[in-house]
């Protein structure tokens, strides 16, 4: 199986796309670029409890796709 994130399908206006092998590495690299690229495009993700709620959304948003 094949996974894939893209910004697009969290409403977000970003080309980014990412795929994996597993939802958890897919799910990561995702958070990172959130982090890095769209903090202000959400009211907080700092605590431990904010991130842990991107990552569930993230995880829902991610897709399994055919290689």
């Amino acid at each position: 199986m094949l996974y894939k994130y893209t910004c697009k399908g969290m409403g977000l206006n970003c080309p980014f796309m990412v795929t994996g092998i597993t939802e958890e590495e897919v799910t990561q690299k995702a958070l990172e670029h959130v982090l890095e690229q769209h903090t202000k495009d959400f009211n907080s993700i700092k605590t431990p409890e904010e991130i842990q709620r991107m990552e569930q959304a993230l995880a829902r948003s991610t897709r399994v796709v055919m290689e």
